[in-house]
This record gives structure tokens, sequence and C-alpha cells, in this order.
């Protein structure tokens, strides 16, 4: 998403640009003065609010602003005039969202009182809650597609990123110590939400923190994004092209799915009589190509559905995978492929499917998942896919020990796979981590959206992270990216062992 933020270098400003890098926005910084901006790799606009054109802030999905101003009577009339500002460039590009940094003043103490709580600051300190109280007001009566986040009364600048928030709506909100209490650093999370959400649109909303992390540190206080992890460092934005649009996918042996993508990050899945409402992530792989991920929540076993979203090709492969559903391996997950059409109104449905293919057999592609982490890609077998290192990472890898160097060499990463054509040069790759299951690790689902000519894939990892938390291992859904290269026969095609590994893999786990 293009988001531009206003008053980039500001506390409040800052972190929101913190944590929409964070989360790979493209971002664009709106100040005064760029020597001010802790982060100047930016895309910057060096622009005073007032001198903001419609055409500055016209490329943009949203526009935070976080204007602010030093607390003397003079200085906060420029808030309502800022505003007022914003509301006549705006007017003219209802497509672009201005979400506004507010104040708590104007926010009800309880509604039984209906007393603001503007009125119980001292006179000293209420010149900028007034004039902010008075822009709300502005910005309540505009036609702008507009939302206002007003911060909890007590607004701490120093204050933990817990990734939690209690949210409200016109009234004060309060943490578990009943204090209304917000940290910058969670204003920005919940404010990002709201900005890839949009559940308040033409709406004020507020939220509290907790003053502490979690005793148990990040596993307690998980955000309300999924981190990046793993090998998401090369992943690509995520892409909202999908926003708004309905798709009926017949599938050809199961019943008839419904997906209703209902903003950038809530979608509805109908099936089988029953539906469910999920965030979800996706990720274009190629030009009209969508990998669309989401868990069901509610659901055991543990229920992950991937869409190959083919809206060239009008045709979509749905895998769904389960986590642990076999005894004895309760990290082990499982996939279940399934190919149909995209029902497109008035036209015939397309009469060929995605489909099983063995064109990759014998190519083998060294893929990045990131500047410290690369991998090679063996396809040998029309049914088995083989991950093995480069001979310098072999000679590298620690612990440096020839038992562990002679483990990999002999013994590669063997896993059965399933490779699917989704049109030329793009196809789907998908194995499950059933050997490493088999010698005791984690037995994710790996998926794999890959374009042969670009050389580029998107995909996701389901199942567990191998981090221990009380009962069990943590568990794990995200999408990663990677870039590749082909190379030259690095290992052999089949292996010495006996029995093969491969045919240990094709007997399954035992």
């Amino acid at each position: 998403m293009k988001i531009a933020v206003i008053g980039a270098s500001g506390k409040a400003g800052s972190q929101i640009v913190r944590e929409a890098l964070l989360r790979r926005h493209e971002v664009t910084a709106i100040v005064r003065d760029a020597s001010r901006l802790e982060n100047r790799s930016l895309p910057i606009v060096e622009k005073n609010l007032f001198d903001l054109t419609t055409d500055d802030l016209r490329p943009f999905d949203a526009v935070i602003d976080a204007f602010g101003t030093a607390f003397d009577p003079e200085s906060a009339k420029a808030h309502p005039k800022a505003m007022a500002h914003l509301i006549e460039i705006m007017t003219p590009i209802p497509r672009t969202r201005l979400l506004v940094v507010g104040g708590a003043g104007s926010l009800l103490k309880s509604r039984a009182s209906g007393r603001r709580v503007l009125e119980d600051i001292p006179e000293q300190w209420r010149a900028v809650p007034e004039n902010m109280a008075v822009a709300f007001e502005l910005l309540q009566a505009s036609r702008v597609n507009w939302t206002c986040f007003s911060p909890a009364f007590t607004f701490d600048p120093e204050g933990p990123r817990t990734g939690k928030y209690v949210l409200g709506d016109n009234e004060l909100t309060y943490n578990s110590e009943g204090e209304s209490y917000l940290s910058y650093a969670d204003f920005a999370v919940a404010m990002l939400d709201e900005t890839e959400d949009g559940r308040f649109r033409g709406k004020r909303f507020t939220a509290a923190s907790e003053k502490e992390p979690h005793r148990d540190g990040y596993w307690g206080t998980e955000p309300v994004r999924p981190q990046f992890e793993g090998l998401s460092n090369y992943r690509p934005h995520l892409n909202y092209e999908l926003t708004g649009q309905t798709f009926r996918l017949v599938m050809d042996t199961t019943d008839d799915i419904t997906v209703r993508f209902l903003t950038r990050t809530r979608l509805e899945y109908r099936r089988g009589g029953h539906s469910w409402e999920e965030s979800y992530e996706c990720a274009k792989g190629a030009e009209m190509a969508y990998f669309v991920n989401f868990e069901l929540t509610g659901v055991q076993p543990r229920t992950n559905i991937t869409l190959f979203l083919d809206t060239m090709t009008r045709l979509v492969t749905v895998v769904t995978t389960r986590a642990g559903v076999k005894p004895g391996y309760p990290t082990l997950c499982d996939d279940q492929f399934e190919f149909g059409a995209i029902d497109v109104g008035g036209l015939p449905l397309p009469k060929k499917r995605h489909r099983c293919t063995t064109d990759l057999v014998g190519k083998r592609i060294h893929w990045h998942y990131g500047p410290g982490f690369s991998i090679i890609h063996v396809y040998y077998h029309p049914n088995f896919i083989r991950a093995t290192f480069t001979p310098e990472r072999l000679a590298e890898m620690a612990p440096p020990s020839p038992e562990r160097r002679n483990a990999w060499k002999e013994n590669p990463y063997d896993e059965k796979a399933t490779y699917v054509k989704l049109r030329e040069g793009l196809y789907a790759v998908a194995f499950v981590e059933q050997s490493m299951a088999r010698t005791g690790g984690i037995g994710n689902s790996l998926l794999f959206m890959m374009d042969t000519d670009r050389l580029h894939d998107v995909g996701r990892s389901f199942g567990h992270s191998g981090q221990f938390s009380g009962p069990g291992y943590m568990p794990e859904n995200y999408l990663f990216g990677a870039y590749g290269e082909y190379v030259e026969n690095s290992v052999p095609d089949t292996l010495d062992d006996d029995p093969p590994f491969y045919q240990v893999a094709e007997e399954g786990l035992k």
C-alpha cells in the first residue's frame, strides 16, 4: 500500500513510519524539514502542510495526518486551519483515505456523564485539545474518506510496543489496570491495522494498551499482525487488487466455493453450507495470478486454505492443509489439492484445468530467501524434491563438524512433492516436511507459486515454528518470497543409500 505520513518526523509520525515499513508498505514522508527525519532513505516531500496540493496526495492509497503544534494558544489555532486545508485538497480524491491522529480531549469520560475529557483539562493546557476538537468537528462534517484515531488520556512516547490493544469509539477506553493509557508504539500498531482493515471509515475510534509487556516476553504479547520471520526477507509487498471482488469457484470433485474479499485484509469464505470471515494475506506471483492464504479460526485440527487464483485463465487450485492429523506426529501437516474454475457470469466455464506436471523434472534452482540464506532445490523426480546447500555453504555450516557436513552430503533433505502447472512458466510446488518429522523435526507444509521465467517465487509456511512454549510448539503461518538462478548439476539425481531415501519417503510414516 502507498502511504504518506504528514509530520513523519514527529513523535507519533515517526512511530507510524516505522510500523508501516515493518509491514513492507511504500511510505513517503511529508515534512517541513527533511533533516529532522530519522530515516532519510524514504521518498520525501519537503513541504509545509499548508502548501500541499491535491496532486501531491493523489498517488497515495492513504494519507496519515500526524500534524502537531506547540501547546501555546497561538500555535494551537493551526489545527483547525490545517484540517480545513486537508479537507479542501482531499475532497477531489475520495479514493484516498485520510487517517487523522486526533486528540483525547473530545472523547467522553463516560456516556452516562456526557462529559468530555476536555472539560477537566486545566486551562493552561487546554488550547491544543480545544482546537483539535474543533478540527475533528470539521472532519466529521466533510465529504472526505476519513477516519480519526484519538489516543487514550495518557499518551506515552516512551511506552512499549506490546502489539495488543483494546478498541473503543467515542469514550475513554481502559487497559487491564483500569488506566486510559496508550503507548505511541501501540498507537502506531493500531493505526496501521486500521489503515489496512478499514473498519472505521467515516468514524472515530480510540484504544488503550498495557504499560508493560507480558512477563512471558514476545510469545506472551503476540502482535495483532504477524511479524516477518523465517524465509520472508524477500517477500514481495502484499497485494490488495482483489479487494471488493467476489469469486465463485466451481470445483471438479468437491463443494463449490464462494470467496468475497471484504477489505484489504478480511475475506468471507463459504463452502458446504459453512461460512467463515477470516484475515488473509495475498501476494501476486505473476500477472493476474494471486497467492491467497488464510487460516480457518475455530476449526480443529488447525486448517489452512491457500488459493492459487489465476484470473488470466480463470482457473483455481485450492490447497487445504491440516496440522497434527497423523497419530504420533503432532507437528506433521497434510495437504489436499483440488482443481476448479472461476465462474464468470455469462461465460462458459473453461474446459482445461491446472494439472500435475513433469515440466520441472531435471531442473535445479538456487533460491535466495534473504542476504544470509539460500538453498538449492533439485526437482529430480515427478513426486519428490531435494533441498541442499552449495558446496561453499556446506563447508561453513555450523556446527562445523565432519559428521554434520557428511549428513547433508549423504542424506540430503528429500520430501514427497506435488508439481502443478498453472500456465506456461508458472507452477505450484508443494511439499510437507515428512522426512523431517520422521527424524524428530517439525513437519511443516510449504507451498510456492513459482515463476520459472523470472525466477521468482512467493509461498507460505504453515505448521509450527520450532519455538517451544508451554505445552507445545508455537503455531506458524506466514508468507515468504525468493529469487533464484538455474544451476548446473551440483548433486546426484538419485541417492546411493540403501534403501533410497525417496523410497523411505514414499512408504510414508509408520
